[in-house]
C-alpha cells in the first residue's frame, strides 16, 4: 500500500470509527420505554463504567493505565462517580493501601442493560452489513486489539525499564 492509499484507508477507518461513535451515543442517550432511567452521564463515564464493569473491578492507577489517560483525572470522575451512587470504592484485601473501584449493586443492572444494548447496536449493524462483511470487519477488529496490546505492552516496558524503543523514521516501521 503505497502512502496515498494508507492515508484514504486512514480516513475511511477513521470516518466510520466517528461514525459508529455518533451512532452509538444516539443509541445510548434515547431511553427505550420500560428501560430503567440511567443517571446523566457523559460518554466518557460510561466508558469508564463499562472498562470497570469488564475487568470486575480495578485500582484507579489501573483504571487510568487502560483508559490511557493521567491518575488524577481518573481519580475525579471516579469521585464524581462514587457521589451519584453509580461507583464503590473498596479497600483491596491484598493491599489496604490499594482501593478497588466496582459498578455498585444499586447501578450493576442499568450497566448490564447498557451492555446489552450497545452488543444488540453492533447485531444490528453486522446484521446490515452482510456476512462476509462482517467476518472481514471481526478479523480487522481483532487485528486493531492485538496491535493495541502490543503497543500498550511495549509502552509498558519501556515504563518499567526506563527505555524509549527505536522510533520509525518518517512513514518507516521499526
Amino acid at each position: 500500500m503505497n502512502s496515498k492509499e494508507r492515508m484514504e484507508a486512514a480516513r475511511a477507518v477513521y470516518a466510520a470509527e466517528r461514525m459508529l461513535h455518533r451512532h452509538c451515543v444516539a443509541r445510548f442517550t434515547s431511553e427505550s420505554p420500560g428501560a430503567r432511567r440511567s443517571p446523566a452521564l457523559t460518554f466518557p463515564q460510561v466508558n469508564m463504567i463499562m472498562t470497570i464493569r469488564a475487568q470486575g473491578g480495578m485500582t484507579v492507577t489501573r483504571l487510568a493505565e487502560e483508559l490511557r489517560v493521567k491518575a488524577p483525572a481518573v481519580s475525579a470522575m471516579v469521585d464524581r462517580l462514587a457521589e451519584m451512587g453509580v461507583l464503590t470504592r473498596t479497600a483491596n484485601p491484598e493491599d489496604r493501601r490499594e482501593v478497588i473501584i466496582r459498578v455498585s449493586d444499586r447501578h450493576e443492572a442499568w450497566v448490564a442493560e447498557l451492555e446489552r444494548r450497545k452488543l444488540q447496536t453492533f447485531a444490528e449493524l453486522v446484521d446490515r452489513v452482510g456476512d462476509e462483511c462482517a467476518r472481514a470487519w471481526a478479523e480487522v477488529a481483532l487485528r486493531i486489539q492485538e496491535a493495541l496490546r502490543e503497543e500498550g505492552a511495549g509502552a509498558e516496558k519501556r515504563r518499567t525499564t526506563g527505555t524509549r524503543g527505536a522510533r520509525p523514521a518518517k512513514g518507516g516501521t521499526v
